[in-house]
């Protein structure tokens, strides 16, 4: 209950690839006139040189969303896919899939979709043809000389992080490549790349590709199996693919990095899932902590600074222009090592608490100090350090662990340096930028629900709650807002926000002593479940709640609240014809656990009222 998924799909950004009609403010056509407009021509020009330098311009401006959404206003989807990609010079194509792949992180679904649906699988099909023949010309041995060795790399590189990007950002692309030949295309170039790449020399393993491209390959298996259990099955069942697996966590790899060793744990963890142990768990959380511990955040974001960027060759002269560039760039490429390090690092830690709370559940274990340790003292620094750089990525995090801690009985308002206070105060303290975004807003509800449950059970949950000052009708009524603010959000995202939003308000409609307050609530829970437009599954959690807070006609607000005010008729004469009404239109053939789920809620529901009925008698 409560548990967030490790990671979202689909991008809340839903600008349109293909450039909208709608009329740009003056301060977007200047600066279309200004810059976009002539790195266009240019990218156009019969000039191979003006063409490169305009598409490194173009990358790094790229990185900024502003200026990204002026060009893709500006069709530069288009321009790449009919023109650069099958550009003449080698390097312009490597480079135009690179600046491809940064647009489909950076935008996710929108931009995902439309190079699907463009056929773009043709032209990384094509590529990775081309790679494979010229890694069996560096398996003969026929010379090649090491610019054309490294653009070569830089062209796989790309070509597989390209794909990686494109499943992430869809799932019906995800489905589509994993159903499909591609996936066996795929499973062929990694397996040509890894079999030239590795070299046994000493114990220990060196490569003969740049670890950049090594650690894309292993985050092409990391993301995959991460989000299918199919790939993980077709990796098992192949015979080359299963090995590398197997020996990658005591691989010891020459040249690697920070995310190689973060990758390699985050693989380690999915192929063994479920049969892992709280020591195995504990020992991936360990290595994954420790490689990035060394980070500095300051200089990882002023690399990554594009204003940064700028400033350092706006005034240099133009001789001294292209070194400055590789020089910085350098360091951006090392800096979106680390970042990827921290994000995956994340991940793993969310998957990880997700994998334990499922095995203490399940089997009830206990976990031995070393665990608990982890838990209770390294991850919450871990988290507290990297809270302000990544702050919807750890209130998954949160989320997944205070579940853990109540499922443990652990009492997160007794661990040390009163984190719980610090935890709350993020969350209360919301930006306009915050509220825009989905996954901010889904992990801070989701944290508030379990801080709220937390408290809900300590003797003395009156001083909590007053520190937490959340046991007001204004409180209740900002969940309630935040409960109807669904708007551009798909059905699955509707339902977890809403799922939050009932399990907070549940938390405070159940609290004594506040009568006013569960009259509130309960009204808006019993209003919800009226109303035409609540979805099945929806209803189900409202009805959930609506059962646990009014179980008891010993709690001090049921004869108030629900006997005076008449709920059990508004439940008789409203709820139950607009519920079967619901639950009718749900298909067992589409979804049988949720008809299942349907049909018993309703039983429940009968049945509640005539408990409610007789409970006074």
């Amino acid at each position: 209950m409560g548990k967030s998924k490790r990671r979202s799909k689909a991008s809340r950004s839903h600008l349109n690839p293909l450039g909208g009609k709608n009329k740009s403010t003056n301060r977007d056509e200047a600066m279309s006139v200004k810059k976009i407009q002539p790195l266009l021509k240019q990218l156009n020009s019969a000039a191979p040189n003006d063409r490169a330098m305009a598409l490194g311009s173009v990358t790094v401006l790229c990185e900024d969303p502003y200026m990204r959404k002026l060009f893709l206003k500006e069709k530069l989807l288009h321009l790449i896919m009919d023109k650069l990609l099958s550009d003449d010079n080698m390097e312009i194509v490597v480079e135009s899939y690179g600046l491809l792949r940064n647009l489909a992180l950076e935008e996710g679904y929108d931009v995902c979709v439309f190079l699907w649906r463009s056929d773009i699988w043709t032209s990384i099909s094509s590529g990775l043809d081309k790679l494979l023949k010229s890694l069996e010309s560096l398996k003969a041995n026929v010379k090649a000389n090491a610019e054309s060795t490294r653009l070569l790399f830089d062209f796989g590189d790309n070509l597989v992080s390209l794909v990686v990007a494109l499943t992430s950002g869809s799932d019906s692309i995800l489905e589509d490549f994993l159903k499909s030949e591609k996936l066996a295309c795929m499973f062929s170039v990694i397996k040509s790349v890894l079999a030239y790449a590795l070299v046994e020399k000493d114990q220990k393993m060196s490569l003969r590709i740049p670890v950049s491209f090594f650690n894309t390959i292993l985050d092409f298996i990391y993301d995959l199996s991460s989000e299918s259990l199919g790939f993980i099955e077709a990796v098992t069942q192949d015979a080359f693919l299963s090995e590398f697996v197997k020996a990658l966590p005591t691989m010891q790899v020459m040249n690697a990095n920070e995310l190689t060793t973060v990758l390699t744990q985050g693989i380690y963890l999915q192929f063994l899932d479920m049969d892992v142990s709280s020591e195995q768990v504990n020992e991936i959380l360990g290595k994954t902590c420790s490689a990035i511990e060394n980070i500095d955040l300051a200089e990882m974001k002023k690399s990554l600074s594009t204003k940064d960027f700028d400033d350092s060759i706006a005034s240099l002269p133009d001789k001294e222009v292209s070194g400055k560039i590789k020089e910085l760039n350098k360091k951006r490429a090392q800096a979106s090592v680390s970042l990827q390090s921290i994000e995956v690092t994340l991940d793993i830690i969310t998957a990880s608490l997700e994998i334990v709370a499922a095995q203490v559940e399940r089997t009830g274990a206990q976990l031995d100090e070393s665990m608990l340790h982890t838990l209770t003292i390294s991850l919450p620094v871990v988290f507290q350090s990297l809270f302000a750089d990544f702050r919807s990525r750890i209130l998954i995090a949160w989320n997944n662990m205070l579940w853990l801690y109540l499922t443990l009985q652990i009492n997160f308002f007794e661990l040390p340096n009163n984190m719980w206070q610090h935890l709350w105060d993020s969350l209360v303290n919301e930006t306009s930028e915050e509220q825009a975004d989905f996954s901010m807003r889904l992990g801070k509800l989701g944290v508030m629900w379990a801080l709220l449950k937390t408290a809900q059970v300590q003797e003395n949950n009156a001083t909590f709650l007053s520190k937490l000052n959340c046991a007001n009708s204004a409180f209740a009524e900002a969940i309630e807002a935040q409960y109807g603010l669904v708007q551009n959000l798909d059905q699955g995202e509707d339902q977890e926000l809403k799922q939050r939003c009932v399990g907070i308000l549940a938390c405070l409609a159940s609290l004594p002593g506040h009568v006013e307050l569960n009259r509130q609530i309960g009204q808006f829970l019993i209003q919800k479940l009226a109303g035409e437009d609540t979805p099945a599954v929806t209803m189900i959690d409202i009805s959930d709640a609506l059962f646990d807070i009014y179980s008891d006609a010993n709690f001090d607000y049921d004869e108030p609240v629900f006997v005076s005010d008449g709920f059990i008729n508004v439940l008789q004469e409203k709820v139950v014809p607009n519920m079967r009404k619901c639950f009718k239109f749900v298909d067992k053939n589409k979804d049988p656990e949720l008809k299942a789920r349907s049909q018993s809620c309703f039983g429940t529901m009968e049945r509640f009222i005539h408990y409610k009925a007789d409970e006074r008698k």
